[in-house]
């Protein structure tokens, strides 16, 4: 799976299926049997202190233009940005660049869902007391309808938008892509956004920005033994053949 691009992609169709999978069992759980909604209360207050009594005042009353912007980076630019990031890299002709991005949103998933299971954090809006709306239901109530069955409403921590969008630009920094720098903006639009619209608390910003650059770390330490591997094998393949003169 890991040594051809197609078992790549398919270790993406699966992180996710898997996601989906998971956001849809917890959230019929949740609604059927209210589990882990006291703790997630609980969290969330000591979340708030944390912070410092962070308060969003006047938060419903932010400036149209700017609640369609986050909006739109929030729920468009980053699914934009993850396909069209790995169409670029699918066409390199080396395999590193999209099995590190692969591999990095793996790592970034796996990492985040026994935090998602375990320590079920509502998101900001969610929680009365943080005095927080969901901005982007001031422009369009169905926009988080949309985005619910991948995004269950406790799997605040860590942020899975802010890793992604740093996995995202961190790749195109690491193999140079011509338009990183494009990438890094819109990334740090997104990354705003989910703080700005109410969605996320300060501490799932920082554990995902600190994610998705350990993500990459993660995935390009696995990608180069995979590489010296390969090589091994293909060195240890040409002395069969130049002794034999038979191909394997």
């Amino acid at each position: 799976m890991l040594k051809n691009k197609r078992g790549l992609l398919l270790l993406l169709a699966l992180v996710f299926f898997v996601n989906w999978l998971e956001t849809t069992i917890e959230t019929k759980i949740n609604n059927e049997f209210s589990l882990g909604v006291e703790l997630g209360y609980r969290i969330a207050e000591a979340t708030g202190r944390l912070e410092g009594g962070f308060e969003f005042l006047r938060h419903d009353r932010a400036n149209p233009v700017a609640v369609r912007g986050y909006s739109i980076s929030y729920f468009f630019i980053l699914p934009l940005l993850l396909a069209g990031v790995a169409l670029a890299l699918w066409h390199r002709e080396e395999l590193s660049p999209f099995r590190v991005f692969s591999l990095a949103v793996a790592f970034d998933y796996w990492i985040s869902l026994p935090f998602f299971l375990l320590f079920p954090l509502p998101e900001r809006w969610a929680h009365p007391e943080s005095g927080a709306v969901l901005l982007s239901d001031l422009w369009h109530t169905g926009l988080i309808e949309w985005i619910r069955p991948i995004s269950g409403l406790d799997n605040s921590f860590p942020s899975f938008h802010v890793s992604t969008s740093v996995t995202v630009a961190a790749v195109c920094y690491l193999f140079r892509l011509p338009f990183r720098h494009s990438v890094a903006a819109l990334a740090a639009t997104v990354v705003m956004s989910t703080f700005v619209l109410g969605i996320h608390w300060l501490p799932d910003i920082v554990a995902g920005f600190a994610l998705g650059i350990l993500s990459v770390l993660l995935a390009r330490r696995l990608d180069l033994q995979l590489t010296k591997a390969e090589r091994a094998g293909d060195g240890l393949a040409a002395a069969a053949v130049s002794a034999t003169g038979v191909a394997p």
